[in-house]
């Protein structure tokens, strides 16, 4: 029944117009990203091309010689994550289709049923658009080139140490293709949890304005830049900004993977805390 029940939810969400308008938002931010690259770069030798992967919407790299699309990119995140399913619980609460629901599958696991699915649903959204230029990238432009848009020789010292810091740095080694494929799928899963965690807190408190929904993932992602920028006042090299842990390429010293994966863990038990505590209140207003 639970699994019915969240597959169902999931089904319902995707088909709602904050998702479908989401999804084509970023799909257009991809589809112009792409080409603008393809306009800029044709009929440029092999030996000149910087690395497709290193071209994507989501590359910190690409900052470096096209700024406006990532930063852009990065200044709406914090508002876009929500859409797709942050009101999820909310919406259903000014209805009252929640009674009925809590009804029928019992109110904790209805709620769940709800968490889940908007986890599974920001994740479809915020991952689909990205593979898709992840392939169209591969199409489009060779694939030996290796330039960086930093504009290092791949055998400099300062390049080996760039990417020495990336995330998953021995991934890269490995290939930038399988790099930028998994780094995307764990960018739309944090994603999901910021959905998740969105629609947690309309669980745990009812909020008349769902605009309000907006703010907790919009300050805590924004308290991650202010703290970068208090390590930087005291001459520390380390970024604990968001994008810092969210995006491909970023050669910024950041903190040990263990401290980013401990907040990530930290997030989904109040996600699910947050869920349970509203599950166990009583439904009926």
């Amino acid at each position: 029944m639970f699994v019915k029940a969240t597959a169902a939810q999931i089904r319902f969400l995707l088909k709602r117009n904050s998702a479908i308008i989401t999804f084509f938002i970023l799909l257009a931010m991809v589809l112009f990203n792409f080409i603008s690259n393809v306009l800029a770069f044709q009929g440029k030798d092999v030996v000149e091309m910087y690395h497709p992967m290193k071209l994507l919407l989501l590359s910190w790299n690409q900052t470096y010689l096209t700024p406006d699309r990532t930063l852009n990119f990065i200044q709406l995140y914090p508002l876009l994550v929500v859409c797709p399913a942050g009101f999820a619980l909310a919406s259903e609460r000014q209805t009252g289709e929640d009674i009925l629901l809590a009804a029928k599958l019992g109110n904790i696991r209805y709620r769940f049923s709800k968490i889940l699915a908007a986890f599974a649903v920001t994740m479809i959204v915020f991952t689909i658009p990205f593979l898709i230029e992840i392939i169209l990238n591969c199409l489009a432009f060779p694939l030996s080139a290796a330039g960086d848009l930093m504009n290092l020789n791949c055998y400099q010292e300062e390049y080996f140490r760039m990417t020495e810091s990336y995330l998953f740095t021995g991934l890269y080694q490995v290939s930038p293709y399988i790099y930028a494929v998994v780094l995307t799928l764990l960018f739309g899963i944090l994603s999901g949890i910021l959905g998740a965690f969105t629609a947690s807190i309309s669980s745990l408190f009812y909020m008349k304005f769902r605009i309000l929904l907006f703010l907790p993932v919009f300050v805590l992602l924004n308290v991650t830049i202010m703290i970068s920028d208090w390590f930087h006042m005291q001459n520390s090299s380390v970024s604990a900004a968001w994008y810092s842990y969210f995006l491909l390429f970023v050669d910024s010293k950041t903190l040990y993977g263990p401290v980013f994966a401990l907040v990530v863990l930290l997030l989904i038990l109040l996600t699910a805390a947050g869920t349970y505590i509203g599950g166990r209140k009583d439904c009926v207003r």
